[in-house]
């Protein structure tokens, strides 16, 4: 039987004629020139990147900023972050060869680009969201909030709480009490052998050693611990956090980005060390408000955004906010009595009305709690006593029922009546804020960040 055909190949020692200018290789519509342009169009200096003022000394010229700002987002775009393997593409792609023009720079120098220049990767940030706005990339009337977890360049065993810290200490310092009871032993037993204090032990001494060392370690932690006032402490990278979220715990950061709906875009991002999103909304909003500048600006968020003190702050700077409303009369409702929503207020004589129509007045002092100023309202126990829904209402040994109240709750009664009015919304914001983190995880391969610290890390997210 003849050989079956194949397509042909290429002859690995025939001479061949390739076209002479690397430019040829580079068609007109590759984003690579996109990156060329924009980056050749920015003020470096002004900026702030390191290795622009002008200056003349001794020693090999440093490469130009524009060149390893043009590989970083090259990097970014095709989801290469190890600044080894930038390195690499220097020396064999050729889309990389002619965006930097021929330079070469080590990993090392690609690595030390982006940890000296966070600030200034944020500044040219800003700018590109500014050149969007002025192409009119974006809505500016409504966005959504999202926050997610990314592993820091540190373990969960590099991170200690009070409480590790205790439960560490306490098994150290009864393996230490073990080793010393059994190093008496030996010594006792070599007394009544005529030998003398003999304790020749050395693998005991040595574990004992080592078993101190690893307490007085964890003392000095504790201490600093008790220093900085914080409830972590990170041996690795002093700024990440144990966040746990589900069942689940990650070392690392909270990022938070707010998109506009109108094209997918980021507008807002930032990096922060909460391991919830309560206090997170006012902030991030207002950071895109100050780059949409827009008038009417809406705002859609889950129930981990909302706080009363939150809803409030958006409210005076004139953003609507629709935020999903947790259910925290579950455990109530789930004993068969009545919830807080089952009491009407009466705004009028500023009192709640409970079910059979009896009214809870105002009791004592306003108390402040979570920097909300909160107003108690309690029934009369004589009205309680001789009530028919009485076990329905009061928990098992109370006479008397209470309703607390924020002086500002007319703030979260109109974003609930909003919500009621718009029960779309939510689902208008999972379309609209999931999809950027699924991108930046699974095709930018940001799983977790390389660098340590805040404001490091803050410079890669943005």
């Amino acid at each position: 039987m003849p050989p079956r055909r194949y397509q042909p190949t290429l002859n690995r020692q025939q001479d061949m004629l390739l076209p002479p200018r690397v430019e040829d290789y580079v068609s007109q519509s590759n984003s690579v020139r996109a990156i060329d342009v924009y980056v050749n169009s920015l003020d470096l200096q002004v900026l702030g990147f390191q290795n622009t003022h002008p200056v003349i000394r001794a020693g090999q010229p440093a490469y130009d900023p524009a060149a390893l700002l043009k590989l970083y987002l090259y990097g970014y775009l095709q989801g290469i972050r190890s600044s080894r393997k930038l390195e690499r593409e220097t020396r064999r792609n050729l889309e990389v060869m002619w965006l930097t023009e021929g330079l070469q720079p080590g990993y090392k120098t690609i690595a030390d680009f982006r940890k000296v220049n966070s600030s200034a990767l944020k500044a040219t940030n800003r700018d590109f969201l500014l050149l969007c706005k002025e192409l009119a990339l974006f809505g500016g009337e409504e966005v959504a909030v999202d926050g997610s977890f990314f592993k820091a360049n540190a373990s969960k065993q590099g991170i200690y709480t009070d409480h590790k810290l205790e439960q560490q200490l306490a098994y150290l310092d009864k393996k230490i009490a073990d080793y010393q009871q059994a190093l008496a032993e030996q010594d006792r037993a070599d007394d009544a052998a005529g030998k003398g204090s003999l304790v020749d032990d050395e693998q005991l001494q040595q574990k004992l050693a080592l078993l101190q060392a690893k307490q007085a370690e964890k003392k000095a932690l504790q201490q600093q611990l008790k220093d900085s006032g914080d409830s972590q402490v990170a041996t690795v990278d002093p700024d990440a956090r144990l966040l746990s979220k589900r069942g689940q715990t990650v070392a690392g950061y909270n990022v938070q980005i707010v998109v506009d709906a109108k094209h997918k875009l980021i507008v807002a991002e930032d990096v922060c060390q909460d391991g919830n999103d309560t206090h997170q909304l006012a902030p991030m909003l207002a950071k895109a408000q100050d780059l949409l500048q827009s008038e009417n600006l809406a705002a859609l968020a889950d129930s981990g955004y909302y706080d009363g003190n939150q809803l409030k702050t958006c409210e005076d700077q004139n953003i609507t906010v629709y935020v999903a409303i947790p259910d925290k009369s579950k455990a109530i409702a789930a004993q068969g009595r009545f919830t807080r929503d089952q009491f009407s207020y009466d705004a009028e004589h500023d009192q709640y009305v409970c079910p059979q129509g009896k009214p809870l007045t105002v009791r004592g002092k306003p108390l402040q709690k979570n920097n909300k100023w909160i107003i108690r309202y309690q029934s009369k126990a004589a009205d309680c006593s001789q009530c028919p829904l009485r076990e329905r209402c009061l928990a098992e040994k109370a006479t008397t029922r209470q309703i607390s109240r924020w002086d500002h709750e007319a703030v979260a009664e109109r974003h609930q009546q909003r919500m009621q009015q718009n029960p779309n919304r939510m689902k208008q914001r999972g379309a609209m804020v999931e999809h950027p983190f699924g991108t930046l995880k699974h095709r930018a391969g940001m799983h977790h960040f390389l660098m340590r610290g805040l404001e490091k890390c803050r410079g890669v997210v943005a």
